[in-house]
């Protein structure tokens, strides 16, 4: 396999901080995510309402980098979620169940004091390479 990696950019997704960071990498078959924010890509804001609504925008923002790189929600094998507040694990689960097929990628959920922008949720994952 190559060693080369391969940065993805898409104006469908915001990039919150250009130049600090890359929103996905390609390396070896595989899409590396960047933390993921619930930010509409036009106006760079955190979307208004609940952990509930930043999750729909983020699952939309997460398509747009997936799709860039030759990828999509299917082929996503692992997924980390921070929260400010664990409990909303609880709430998140039947809407993220959503999301996935029968087979749902392997998933960290992990509680952290605080995230960028003052956002309660933030998603990262890794996926395959796919032909869709």
């Amino acid at each position: 396999m190559s060693s080369a990696k391969v940065g993805v950019f898409t104006d469908e997704a915001p990039t919150l901080r250009p130049g600090v960071y890359t929103p996905a990498i390609i390396a070896n078959g595989f899409v590396f995510t960047s933390g993921i924010l619930g930010a509409d890509p036009v106006t760079k804001h955190m979307v208004e309402g609940t952990v509930i609504d930043r999750f729909h925008q983020i699952m939309r923002n997460l398509t747009a980098v997936l799709k860039q790189a030759g990828s999509n929600l299917e082929s996503v094998v692992e997924v980390t979620i921070f929260l400010t507040n664990i409990l909303d694990a609880d709430t998140l689960t039947p809407v993220y169940k959503s999301y996935w097929g029968t087979l749902k990628p392997a998933r960290t959920c992990v509680a952290v004091k605080e995230l960028p922008y003052s956002s309660d949720i933030e998603l990262k994952c890794v996926a395959v390479l796919s032909n869709s």
